[in-house]
This record gives C-alpha cells, structure tokens and sequence, in this order.
C-alpha cells in the first residue's frame, strides 16, 4: 500500500506501476549531488521494492517517496534516508508522520460524521424508548440497593448473587444430622480430627438462577457507557473537523476510536438488562421477604415488570 500527502488528502495507491508513472520519477538518484526538499509519500509492501539511491538499489519492505529540490522522485529505505540525509530526512520524516496522522484522523471522523444519524437515533431510541436504558437503570439502581425502595434482604440476596459470578440464588441453612454425620464420617477417613469435632456446620442450598445477572455486575452500568457515547455524539455532531486543533482532533479521534466498541456493549447490556427484568425471573427473589411487609413492597416492584421476555 502507498500513502501520498497530498492537497487534496491522503491518497492511497495499490501498484507501484502507477509510482513510476508519476512525472519525474527517477530510479537512480546520487545522494551526493541530490537535495530533499520533502516527503510525499510512504509505502509498505509484501514484495521488496529496490531503493533507488545510486549507492544501495537494495531490496525493503517499507520506505518514502521523496521529492527532491530540482523536481526529481523517488523512494528510499529508512535507512538509507537517515544514513545520506541525516537530521534533515529525521525532520521531514517526522514532518510527514505527523501529517499523515492528522489527515487519517480527519478521514475516519469525517466518516464516523456521516454514520452519525444513524447512530444519535439508535442511541436514543436505546435510552428513551420503552424498556430502554432510563426504564432498566432505574430498577437495576432498586435490585442493587443504590436506590433504598426494595427490601434489604431481598437487595442483599441480589449482591450475593452478583459477588458469586454466577447469577445464583442461595440460602444459607443448618446441616441436618445426617448431613452433619457424614461430614464427621469424611473426616474420620481422611484423619481430620479438628473437621470431625467441629461437625454443627451451616449448607448453603442454591433455589434460583437469575438470568441476565450481569447488567447488575459493578462496571457494567449503563449510565457510565451512555455517559462516554453521548457526549462525544454531541462533540462531533459540532466539530468543524478540517479546522479542529491537533489536540482536539487527536482527543475526539481517540474516543471515536471506542465508539463501535462502546456501542456494542451498550446493546449487550441492554439485552441483558431486559432478560434480567422479567417478572418471572425476578419473581424469585420473594423467598427472601422476611415480613408482610416486604412482601407488598416487592410485590408492587413486581407488577412494573413485563410478563414475558422481550
């Protein structure tokens, strides 16, 4: 692949054919009667290219189309850049790099500009719409305990399921005495004689599984993925993007670097938050209501959920 910097943009060249069609190319240039005067191009390839300083015409994978002071073209290896042109082909090369740079970050906004339709309405159709971000952020605040509107026992539940890794539901019990005789008959096989004394031990017996735990993992919520997306929507949405700063440019190109990314997470965790906040699934933590009152309280959080799965 060839870049040239040129006025109207980056170009992109695929055969070298049309390198050495290029007005005033030369294959074979002195260094030593020869003046640079920029760097127009850069080129990597499979397929060894020669350099075409008089003194190497050696073989390489990577190097620049320079433009010498009398019109002249050619291309040379890095090496043989910085051997015969010193601090000056370091300079240009820099000088080039960075414009290069620049202009690819302006391509790919630009590009990212014109999907930005597309993208501002599925994001809001995401936080607005019905079962949305706003409508899954709120319960998910409730189950969690970040909002103090759910039973304690029941958020606690919720946070041992989140801290397992697993989404299960447990409830912690006292051994009965056979199981309490078998962990004593175990240890006396294996010669634990402390397991075998210390037999009043407490079971931890698993009665639920709930689906789509991990939109409650810490991390994962959606204010904090929406907070990143949004306001650089808004950024580009406002950004003259061919007269931005450097620093702007290389700040809105970094974040949108992350913005496919950060969509797909958004969708993933949408599509969790929604296989988590049906009313079946959710239906089992009533177990762990310890009062009347509880129960009411988790009963009406209940009925705001859908029946059925989205």
């Amino acid at each position: 692949m060839i870049t040239l910097n040129t006025e109207r943009g980056l170009l992109r060249i695929e055969s070298w054919d049309d390198i050495e069609s290029v007005p005033g190319y030369s294959a074979n240039i002195d260094p030593k009667t020869v003046k640079l005067k920029e760097i127009i191009g850069s080129y990597t390839f499979d397929a060894l290219i020669p350099c075409e300083l008089s003194t190497c015409h050696q073989p390489h994978g990577n190097g620049f189309l320079v433009a010498a002071a009398d019109g002249r073209v050619t291309n040379i290896g890095r090496i043989c850049g910085k051997t015969h042109f010193s601090v000056e082909f370091t300079q240009m090369s820099r000088v080039y790099l960075a414009a290069v740079r620049v202009q690819q970050s302006r391509e790919f906004l630009g590009e990212l500009k014109n999907r930005l339709p597309a993208i501002a309405a599925e994001v809001s159709a995401i936080r607005s719409g019905q079962y949305g971000a706003g409508w899954i952020n709120t319960r998910i605040n409730q189950l969690s305990g970040k909002s103090a509107s759910l039973p304690m026992p029941i958020v606690n539940a919720v946070r041992q399921a989140v801290r397992r890794g697993d989404g299960s539901l447990t409830i912690e019990r006292a051994a009965t005495k056979q199981e309490r005789e078998n962990r004593a008959a175990a240890a006396d096989v294996k010669g634990l004689e402390h397991m075998r004394r210390n037999v009043a031990f407490a079971i931890e017996d698993r009665v639920g599984q709930l689906e789509g735990f991990t939109a409650l993992a810490p991390g994962n919520g959606l204010r904090e993925v929406l907070g990143v997306i949004e306001p650089f929507l808004a950024a580009l949405s406002e950004a003259d993007i061919h007269s931005l700063p450097d620093k702007q440019l290389r700040e809105l190109s970094k974040v949108g670097g992350e913005l496919d990314a950060n969509l797909e997470r958004l969708r993933i965790l949408i599509v969790a938050g929604r296989r988590l906040l049906v009313r079946q699934n959710i239906q089992q933590l009533a177990r762990f209501a310890t009062s009347r009152a509880e129960e009411k309280l988790f009963d009406q959080f209940l009925r705001e959920l859908p029946q059925e799965g989205f």
